[in-house]
């Protein structure tokens, strides 16, 4: 269940500036694709029936990204604005043209999460098991 806290911390913490190094099929508004973050999910046996079900009660869906060359920002929609997007550094891994591994700071404790882009939508592979929460491009 302390995961579980660890990724909804992670979900509400802004995300973090970027650096020139983030591929630029990243650049853009994204929201969280509830529907194929859960498809995906469902391909996951590992995933307990107590943690389906908190994943399945609006836990995706709500999370808008912005991404720009140098920055990065977001905010959860319903409970948050495009006015309270802050920004605060990350580094820049590894990258390739359609991915790349992220370090940031959430709670204190290091994250490294793998983002990647894939049929004009980016994802990030999240929870301890790993499955893709998919965005899908906003105008």
């Amino acid at each position: 269940m302390k995961s579980l806290f660890v990724i909804a911390a992670m979900v509400s913490m802004p995300f973090h500036a970027l650096s020139a190094d983030i591929p630029e099929c990243f650049v853009g508004r994204w929201k969280s694709d509830e529907a194929l973050t859960l498809e995906d999910m469902r391909k996951h046996p590992e995933v307990t029936e107590k943690a389906k079900a908190l994943f399945e009660n609006q836990f995706f869906g709500r999370l808008v990204l912005v991404f720009g060359p140098g920055y990065g920002g977001g905010y959860l929609e319903g409970e948050q604005t495009r006015a309270d997007i802050s920004f605060e550094k990350f580094d820049v891994m590894e990258h390739g043209t359609n991915w790349a591994t992220l370090r940031s700071n959430v709670l204190g404790v290091e994250q490294h999460q793998q983002w990647f882009c894939e049929s004009g939508r980016i994802y990030a592979l999240v929870s301890r098991w790993e499955f893709r929460e998919y965005f899908s491009p906003l105008p």
